[in-house]
């Protein structure tokens, strides 16, 4: 089955600024089999800048790209240009590469295509409307879901699926709802659409259909604002384990991990081990996890930063939509997670989010966070979502505690006033 239709986010630009940064962060780019043959049969040898014996690296279960020493891929040259792209042109590039930083995701007829925040250009909302390589997206989403592959079932709302794509998209279409009121910050939206989802699980309200869903679903979001109308301060700090949690995630998202690492026998496995050590027992300074995160004390990085400019604001509103807009929060889209547990732990990015972002304010010798240190953050933290499998019985714990909620609002609280709700 090939999507008749792309549903492509709102308000997303993207071109790629030659920056180069996936082709130096060390990323794993498979290879199928008629890519493999492919660059075998294009002649590479020394004198182009590539050692044919090291273009290619056999790994547990497919064939990839091999890397410089110092991380960059094997095909990158000194003037930071592909050498396959110069040569013979992008349509010779490994698909991986050809679609960094899209993402595309089948979901009946469709496909809803979203952008990994990784990619610095995609986080700041750099160069053209998405809208406008429809034609590239669509021939690439061609190559993603060829022709003859079996339509999936959407994902279930809470535990049991059962309902078919277009009633499955409704509950989509109001959390994007839910998180476009112009009249909060992020954090409230994020808390509000928790609550409303927490009703539909508490409800049994999962296998809603038709018009029907929509009246429900529609009272519930209304409801949700009366619920929670803004962000008490101080805020109810989080469990113990909450803290302990965040931590953790953070130390996750924040490390810098090259192919080389992923040995058993690879120093950084103890290094990571010695760096979750200091983040469970939280005393003294952070390790330096990658350049940019330096030595800071633990206490100043739990404490308030104040109010988020309305830039990061802004950054952080783009991201969560994004997310949600282009199914990158559930299903295929993250370890077949159902949406409602999907979403939960997509709204823990915001704590991670906001916590890097002081760390990066410290790094820099600065208590105030700037819209800068939110959009190098969110670009740091995105490069690891997706990425770890366990998340699912992490924020089940998290969510039996009511740690999710505590955590954003904790994040999200300033002391004397700030981040409790705008005026409308």
């Amino acid at each position: 089955m090939t999507p008749s239709r792309l549903e492509l986010p709102a308000g997303q630009n993207w071109s790629c600024h030659g920056c180069t940064d996936c082709c130096r962060n060390h990323l794993v780019v498979p290879l199928s089999e008629a890519e493999k043959k492919r660059l075998e049969g294009q002649g590479w040898t020394r004198a182009d800048g590539v050692d044919p014996a090291e273009m290619i690296v056999a790994g547990m279960n497919q064939f990839r790209l091999g890397h410089q020493a110092d991380g960059a891929c094997v095909f990158l040259d000194g003037s930071k240009r592909c050498r396959i792209h110069v040569k013979f042109g992008e349509a010779a590039k490994p698909l991986a590469c050809r679609l960094y930083p899209l993402l595309i995701y089948p979901a009946g007829k469709k496909a809803f295509v979203g952008l990994r925040f990784s990619c610095p250009s995609a986080a700041a909302n750099q160069g053209r409307k998405l809208a406008d390589y429809a034609a590239e997206i669509s021939q690439l989403a061609g190559e993603v879901l060829p022709g003859g592959c079996e339509p999936m079932p959407p994902p279930a709302v809470v535990a049991t699926p059962g309902l078919d794509w277009p009633d499955f998209l409704r509950f989509v279409r109001w959390l994007n709802v839910s998180l476009a009121d112009q009249n909060a910050p992020p954090a409230l939206k994020l808390l509000r659409t928790l609550q409303w989802l927490e009703s539909v699980e508490r409800g049994y309200l999962d296998q809603i259909a038709g018009d029907s869903a929509d009246e429900i679903l529609e009272a519930l979001v209304r409801r949700s604002k009366e619920k929670v109308p803004a962000i008490s301060v101080p805020a109810q700090p989080p469990s113990r384990f909450g803290r302990l949690f965040l931590r953790l995630l953070v130390l996750e998202h924040a490390r810098s991990t090259t192919v080389a690492d992923q040995d058993l026998r690879s120093v950084h496995r103890w290094k990571l081990l010695a760096a979750a050590l200091h983040f469970i027992f939280a005393s003294g300074r952070t390790p330096a996890v990658r350049a940019e995160l330096k030595r800071v004390r633990f206490a100043e990085l739990e404490g308030s930063s104040g109010p988020l400019p309305l830039g990061a604001e802004a950054l952080l509103d783009r991201y969560f939509r994004v997310k949600v807009q282009s199914l990158q929060f559930c299903g295929k889209g993250f370890h077949d997670c159902s949406l409602i547990e999907g979403f939960r732990n997509l709204a823990l990015m915001y704590p991670i989010i906001v916590w890097l972002s002081r760390w990066l304010a410290l790094s820099d010798s600065r208590t105030t966070v700037t819209e800068q240190d939110a959009l190098k953050a969110i670009s740091i933290a995105d490069y690891q979502y997706g990425f770890a499998p366990y998340v699912a019985w992490r924020t089940r714990l998290l969510q039996q505690r009511n740690d999710i909620v505590r955590l954003c609002a904790w994040c999200a609280a300033v002391p004397n006033g700030g981040l409790a709700g705008r005026d409308t």
